[in-house]
């Protein structure tokens, strides 16, 4: 169970109270900033070991300090030096680093992935499909992978693995280029090119061109480089709260395969601002004005209640939601979750702003703390009312009909204005699902699964004519009626991949 602290409570512990006198040459501790009383209350309800903040506001750090302890099993303090991972907000390296090589005209964003990564070992019956796979479609999720890397051992280098071995087990969900959905392996074949363009592997390609001129001298991919360095968190997994404190750098789980998308990444909120001024004013010994605002453009909207878009590497809004409120602040941010760390990574363009916080944590709600980070700087705009596009049942014709997924018959029928569910493999089976879709806006439900709650959008290509896909990120349903030629998910009924799901 997660426990709380008020603020009130925190603030007399910190500050110390009782009736001894402070004699002359105490040291006058100030009491702790709004802003670092509220990542300690984070840090406590999400049971994570250290929360870090850094703001970047007009030209210069205006904050940067840490709450909790380095490592679980110590009493050693983090401070606002301490090394985190960020998990996916790597995707925005990646991005970086490919830009760079379209600039030095080795890639271009409409060149296909068959070019750059010739041999990959994927299906003969699927060809059509990976040939026509465009780089641009990795940066923004069109790819349709599998956001799943089956088979992948703890020593498979990114290159072998992405071009012979992760066709084996996963595969393409769809025809690709058609939508966004986020799947982690795009970046892992983003960064395979990278890796094969530059000569060098991934790793050393993005600390010697983008962390190097960045300044961001303590950045790295390399978990012995971070020993060695010494200031560093480690973190805390809190799944489903059966609590497992890590006490070694070394039980972390490090892949080549997993960097380019966030698996291994290293840095300080600090650092991370020097990456924020690069998207903020740009940086010509990384990338050109004109290709690092590309980074933030809206590229391709994402099927969600929210207006967001996806960038490359960035989501892209003009508003985000906190406490059911609409705050209208325009920014872009990619957030990342990666061996039981968190970061919040967000660029307030408008206020020539940025804010990154990271934890030593899993999956943590760190929320209130940006929340804070806002007030502090005294951006924070009026919370505006907000209500999600309404459920139309009149569409519900439109999404109603029969599916495949993962081999699968999936049948949707409109039942006097509810979507009602059908799958006789997992009836045959006893498996337990949700007998009705339930609705959370006009295009978006939620289908229980073995007591899990997966999130769907019905997707249309053709705006608004059909709706002929059942998007989610771990799994796609395609209508029955569109023609691909092939079942794209397997040639076999995988009951495992639809129950397993992230």
């Amino acid at each position: 169970m997660k426990h709380t602290l008020s603020l009130i409570t925190f603030a007399l512990l910190v500050t110390g109270c009782g009736g001894s006198s402070k004699k002359d040459d105490d040291v006058v501790v100030p009491p702790p900033s709004a802003l670092m009383q509220q990542a300690e209350q984070d840090r406590i309800s999400n049971n994570a070991g250290a929360i870090s903040v850094a703001i970047y506001h007009k030209g210069e750090v205006v904050f940067a300090d840490a709450v909790g302890n380095k490592q679980p099993n110590s009493t050693e303090k983090a401070d606002k030096n301490t090394l985190f991972q960020i998990g996916s907000t790597t995707k925005v390296l990646t991005s970086i680093a490919t830009l760079q090589l379209v600039e030095q005209n080795r890639l271009a964003l409409d060149d296909k992935l068959v070019d750059h990564l010739p041999n990959i070992n994927f299906p003969i019956e699927h060809s059509d499909f990976w040939q026509a796979i465009e780089l641009e479609w990795l940066m923004t999720h069109k790819g349709a992978f599998e956001d799943d890397y089956e088979g992948i051992s703890s020593d498979s280098d990114l290159i072998s693995f992405m071009r012979d071995e992760y066709t084996i087990d996963n595969g393409v969900l769809n025809q690709p280029g058609l939508f966004y959905n986020y799947s982690n392996p795009n970046y892992s074949y983003l960064g395979a090119i990278i890796a094969l363009q530059s000569g060098l592997d991934y790793a050393g390609y993005v600390e010697q061109e983008v962390f190097t001129p960045l300044a961001m001298t303590r950045s790295t991919f390399s978990n012995e480089k971070v020993k060695a360095d010494g200031n560093f968190a480690l973190s805390i997994n809190d799944a489903n709260d059966q609590i497992k404190k890590h006490t070694s750098i070394d039980q972390l789980l490090s892949s080549e395969v997993v960097l380019p998308a966030g698996g291994n990444t290293w840095s300080t909120p600090t650092e991370m601002l020097n990456l924020a001024k690069l998207l903020l004013n740009g940086n010509e010994n990384v990338l050109t004005q004109a290709s690092s605002q590309t980074l933030s453009g809206k590229h391709v909207l994402i099927p969600n209640p929210l207006p967001v878009h996806y960038g490359y590497g960035m989501f892209v809004s003009d508003g985000f939601m906190y406490n059911n409120k609409w705050y209208p602040i325009r920014h872009f941010e990619h957030g990342g979750n990666a061996n039981a760390y968190t970061s919040l990574f967000y660029i307030f363009p408008d206020h020539d702003l940025a804010i990154s916080v990271l934890s030593s944590g899993e999956s943590d709600n760190l929320s209130g703390t940006l929340i804070a980070a806002l007030k502090h700087v005294n951006v924070l705009p009026e919370a505006e009312p907000f209500e999600l596009p309404a459920v139309n049942t009149a569409l519900f014709d439109k999404f109603a009909g029969e599916y495949t997924v993962y081999g699968l018959d999936l049948t949707i029928t409109n039942v006097s204005g509810k979507l009602q569910v059908s799958l006789p493999a997992l009836d045959a089976q006893g498996i337990n699902y949700s007998e009705f879709l339930t609705p959370v806006s006009a295009n978006m439900f939620v289908l229980t699964l073995n007591e899990q709650q997966l999130a769907f959008n019905f997707v249309s290509t053709n705006e608004g004519q059909s709706y002929d896909y059942f998007v989610s990120r771990q799994a796609v349903a395609t209508r029955k009626s569109v023609s691909t030629r092939v079942e794209l998910n397997s040639n076999k009924i995988q009951v495992s991949k639809l129950l397993n799901n992230k």
